[in-house]
């Protein structure tokens, strides 16, 4: 056997000048722990599979290492497109608030005005004070008859920049006496520029699987609840994920497999994943299928 050959002089050396670690200086705006709160979003998020995968664990890595009760995750093709019609998924939200919301507050929500809109794509990060609601009485209004008697004392929202792919919106409430603390707001500025990578990343990959099944005519409602179901969540659980009710979910399901030629929930999840994979084939035509299950029947034992 031949001997290996001597190692070859390095190119170029490099002078070493560490002394030891660098310290934090007096003004770090992080301290030690928060970094660790940042790091440890990132690693929550960072191995997420896909999209559904990736807004989960966003927002259960917030509820973990930030402490807030309610969360929501969006995205769309613009902030401004995330904010007022994104798709996503909120936790910590009761159906009396979001009824309200929805029925009598949404108009004047300080967070879809243009202003809002703007600041975050300047800042990243933009708390309810920072909007000063008060100069408008429509808004203020929202925060004294609305989010006061709900216990909301503040409110941040973070936009995570995905370029031409889109954007990310994350809100989160705050209940109670206190303020969104400032190092809350420094970690999420930081986080804002960390996730953006991966976002644009999954987003794309996204896009291409929206493409692989736009034969299928889902509605974006429809591939929600395929997703979901795919995954193995009952109908009661979907419904409670998307802040829907178990009959909608029903109607949903009902159209997805007729759609994708499935003719169970199990089917629906191996197709699905096919589609994730590129291999999927066809759908079958209705004339060649056997009758669909009822969608309902698997949940009523549940």
């Amino acid at each position: 056997m031949e001997p290996y050959p001597p190692p070859r002089a390095a190119a170029l050396a490099v002078a070493s000048r560490s002394s030891g670690p660098r310290q934090l200086p007096a003004g770090e705006p992080l301290p030690p722990e928060d970094y660790r709160r940042l790091f440890g979003v990132v690693e929550a998020v960072d191995r997420a599979p896909d999209l559904p995968a990736f807004r989960e664990a966003l927002l259960r890595a917030l509820e973990e290492w930030f402490g807030y009760p309610s969360v929501v995750v969006l995205h769309g093709p613009t902030i401004v497109a995330a904010l007022r019609e994104g798709h996503g998924i909120k936790s910590g939200y009761t159906r009396a608030f979001l009824d309200e919301y929805a029925t009598r507050w949404i108009a004047d929500d300080p967070f879809l005005s243009s202003h809002a809109s703007q600041l975050l794509t300047e800042r990243g990060v933009v708390t309810l004070r920072e909007l000063e609601p008060e100069r408008d009485p429509r808004q203020a209004a929202f925060v004294h008859e609305f989010l006061r008697p709900h216990g909301v004392r503040d409110k941040v929202g973070m936009m995570i920049d995905a370029g031409e792919e889109g954007a990310f919106y994350v809100g989160a409430l705050v209940r109670g006496a206190r303020w969104i603390p400032a190092r809350d707001i420094a970690v999420m500025r930081s986080l804002s520029r960390h996730l953006a990578p991966l976002a644009r990343q999954l987003l794309a990959h996204d896009r291409v699987l929206a493409e692989a099944r736009r034969h299928l005519a889902l509605t974006p409602r429809e591939r929600e609840v395929a997703d979901l179901a795919a995954r193995g969540l009952t109908n009661q659980q979907i419904a409670a994920r998307l802040f829907v009710g178990v009959t909608t979910v029903k109607k949903h399901l009902g159209r997805v497999l007729a759609k994708t030629g499935a003719t169970s929930r199990t089917q629906l999840a191996v197709r699905w994943s096919e589609f994730h994979t590129g291999t999927a084939s066809r759908p079958i035509p209705a004339r060649e299928r056997s009758p669909a299950i009822d969608t309902g029947h698997e949940e009523r034992s549940k």
